[in-house]
């Protein structure tokens, strides 16, 4: 998105980001700043559009206030997350690298999510950002893997031991950037498969109570023994390769209800 701007006679552009997935490193992190501070949702956008689009000060404060609503509009997108792309990349702490995983978490795999899911359900029920850092932790790990995961493998030992590094040196910035993440490709990958994410029906994964704690085991178990062998190698399997055909088996047994 570009922007002109006419001070006087002199005219400057402006360019900045037309949806989530076109921010920079730089702007996810900025607007996770602006996030974290108390400001009204006007105000927050306000911020987003003289940092986000790099419009000096001196400038921007001598903008109308219907040129301001204007550039505010352009940012509208910053109101619905639909972040899939993994722009943090690798994050260092002290001598440390982590890796993330690829966009749209297609790189995990079914157990892995299993975790991140029991994670982000806690966090949403508590608010306590130690569920956040397991979950920051489980995404995030050190080189290890082949193939087209850099990541090494998973155990409860590291995942609790990143988690507890996480939790005093990761900035509250950066983990806020985790989580929105997160969540816009948790968000993508509930419309890619909207037969198992259905809220009723038998297969799915339906939306539970309140009390209810989301855990994939029971899923995981019920395809366990056939095409991706035992529960641990099904643990392992890639997570749309595993949802994509939890989505054709509940196709198939509710084509074959209908006749």
């Amino acid at each position: 998105m570009r922007i002109e701007i006419t001070d006087g006679k002199k005219k400057h552009l402006f360019r900045g980001a037309d949806g989530w997935n076109e921010l920079s490193r730089r702007d996810l992190l900025t607007w996770c700043g602006i996030l974290r501070l108390e400001l009204t949702v006007a105000e927050a956008m306000d911020l987003a559009a003289h940092t986000l689009y790099r419009i000096p000060l001196r400038l921007f404060s001598k903008l109308s206030p219907v040129l301001r609503v204007q550039i505010r509009h352009t940012l509208s997108f910053l109101e619905t997350n639909s972040l899939t792309s993994n722009v943090l990349g690798v994050v260092r702490i002290g001598w440390f690298k982590f890796h993330g995983p690829a966009n749209r978490l297609s790189n995990i795999t079914i157990g892995e999510f299993r975790r991140t899911e029991l994670y982000y359900d806690m966090y949403q029920r508590t608010g306590q950002n130690k569920f956040l850092h397991l979950l920051a932790a489980t995404l995030w790990r050190p080189t290890g893997g082949t193939g087209d995961d850099r990541r090494c493998k998973l155990s409860d030992r590291s995942v609790a031991r990143r988690a507890r590094l996480y939790s005093w040196a990761m900035h509250p910035t950066l983990l806020l950037a985790i989580k929105i993440f997160y969540e816009g490709c948790r968000a993508y990958i509930q419309r890619q498969f909207k037969v198992v994410y259905k809220k009723s029906g038998d297969g799915g994964i339906t939306t539970l109570s309140k009390k209810d704690i989301q855990d994939l085991e029971d899923h995981i178990l019920a395809y366990s023994g056939g095409k991706f062998g035992t529960f641990v190698e099904t643990e392992g399997t890639n997570l749309y390769l595993f949802l994509k055909h939890m989505s054709e088996r509940i196709e198939s047994y509710e084509a074959a209800k209908k006749k």
